[in-house]
């Protein structure tokens, strides 16, 4: 059984990857762990310093149980499913600590998150605690758009630069998605040419190997920055379902998530990012 947890402040964002989720997932059995962190308030805590610490812990106490309120009204609004299991978890805790505990005591699989839409002049791909969680956490990630309605991946694009010796466990996410949606995977390697070394061949044939059985094909593009190139070639096609991207790419996640100003990219804002995360990392 799939083990997905689905982290939810309650907001319309979260919801929706929720509803993703199980969308997704509608004909395999799994058991999803909806968890709802939350924190007294920085200066309701300092307030209560020299109160009664009764007093804080009853604020704690109603919080927990506002906190499982909405979980249980959110999980009684969800489809229902014979193969789906639900677990409700409420958390007086730090975000980042909360998710790592859950992902190492359950053993999870996947996380199913959304991510933010742009606020104000900034243009932010994703929120702290989603980023977060894809850098911090050796669990894979599906990263869900806000206000994205569901639509399963039958393209998917996977860039590669082929320096990779790819394990079946590697690519056993991609290979079971493709499987369960009748896939094609678009393969983009963003180089000047089609050249590629002694080792990049070797490797582009271990990857139609591990893919055979799944349809796919490869594509070159001439771009040297590996946002703009996807960006392009997103744009290009113009039937891209999810993009899978495997972990070792921590540079472009790093001007992804942590710029002061991160690029308007077309694809941040419509297309499910799933980041898989390379075993050997």
């Amino acid at each position: 059984m799939k083990k997905i947890l689905l982290p939810t402040d309650f907001s319309k964002n979260s919801i929706n990857a929720i509803n993703y989720a199980v969308s997704l997932f509608k004909d395999i059995a799994c058991e999803f762990y909806l968890l709802n962190v939350y924190r007294v308030p920085y200066l309701a805590n300092e307030a209560m310093m020299d109160q009664d610490f009764t007093e804080l812990r009853k604020v704690e106490k109603e919080m927990d149980q506002e906190s499982k309120r909405g979980l249980k009204k959110l999980m009684e609004e969800l489809p229902k499913n014979k193969k789906h299991h639900f677990e409700m978890i409420s958390d007086f805790n730090l975000f980042s600590l909360a998710v790592h505990q859950v992902v190492d005591e359950r053993d999870i699989d996947l996380i199913i998150m959304g991510t933010k839409g742009a606020t104000g002049a900034r243009e932010i791909f994703m929120g702290t605690n989603t980023s977060d969680v894809i850098m911090r956490n050796a669990c894979n990630v599906i990263a869900v758009p806000e206000n994205l309605k569901f639509k399963a991946p039958k393209e998917i694009l996977f860039p590669t630069d082929f320096s990779i010796w790819y394990k079946f466990s590697d690519l056993e996410p991609l290979i079971s998605l493709a499987s369960m949606n009748h896939s094609i995977v678009r393969i983009v390697h963003f180089a000047p040419s089609d050249e590629l070394s002694e080792d990049q061949k070797e490797n582009k044939q271990n990857l139609s190997s591990l893919l055979e059985g799944i349809s796919h094909e490869y594509f070159t593009v001439n771009a040297s920055n590996f946002e703009e190139g996807i960006n392009c070639f997103t744009q290009s096609r113009g039937n891209i379902d999810m993009i899978l991207i495997v972990g070792r790419h921590y540079g472009f996640f790093e001007r992804l998530f942590f710029r002061p100003k991160v690029k308007a990219l077309s694809f941040h804002s419509r297309i499910p990012l799933y980041v898989i995360h390379h075993t050997n990392e």
